[in-house]
């Protein structure tokens, strides 16, 4: 039996890995789309995977059900907002509010359905781990030199941006998203001392 020549092997697993990488953005962009057109209770594990055009064994390869899978739809979404963030990294913010703030208010009706469904609260508090992640990752980039442990003061931050959403979300019209990311920012600023 011949072996596998390492560059055969390593076509192989690129190929393995752009497919994978292909059928969960699929996935993910399912669940998007199945968001804007009806409530995430009536959207069954079908829809997705009929969206997606992948087989319910790939489906159940990545999550266990579709609360994972909005779970995904929510980490890449957020992923995007950071990575064009951190494309910048002279920028001085700790995490896109303006563009999340955004995305959320552009998706009220999503919004309203996850919220109805006992969902909204959950997914916000994940975005706290997101967020903690990212301002841990960028507070060197600002020169900030908090005077709690960073890992806390990263988590501070995002729990304050969780309940500024919160409060946001049920008032749109009481301010900007640019306006809350500049107060944001300033209370971060404030928080880290004046290094950052």
């Amino acid at each position: 039996m011949n072996k596998p020549t390492p560059d055969v092997q390593d076509d192989t697993d690129a190929l393995t890995d752009a497919r994978v990488e292909r059928s969960s953005r699929a996935l993910r962009l399912a669940m998007h789309d199945l968001l804007y057109e009806q409530a995430f209770d009536t959207i069954t594990v079908q829809h997705i995977i009929e969206r997606a055009g992948v087989s319910r064994g790939t489906f159940y390869a990545r999550y266990r059900n579709k609360n994972d899978a909005l779970l995904a739809s929510f980490e890449g979404m957020f992923g995007s907002m950071a990575a064009h963030l951190e494309a910048s990294p002279r920028e001085p913010r700790l995490v896109p509010v303006t563009e999340l703030l955004t995305h959320f208010l552009a998706a009220q009706p999503v919004m309203a359905s996850l919220r109805a469904a006992g969902r909204l609260d959950g997914i916000l508090e994940y975005g706290v781990d997101l967020f903690a992640e990212l301002i841990e990752r960028r507070l060197p980039l600002l020169g900030a030199r908090p005077s709690l442990p960073p890992q806390l003061t990263a988590r501070m931050l995002a729990g304050a941006l969780l309940e500024m959403t919160l409060w946001w979300l049920d008032r749109p019209a009481r301010s900007t998203p640019a306006v809350l990311d500049r107060e944001f920012h300033t209370m971060a600023q404030r928080m880290l001392g004046p290094s950052a």
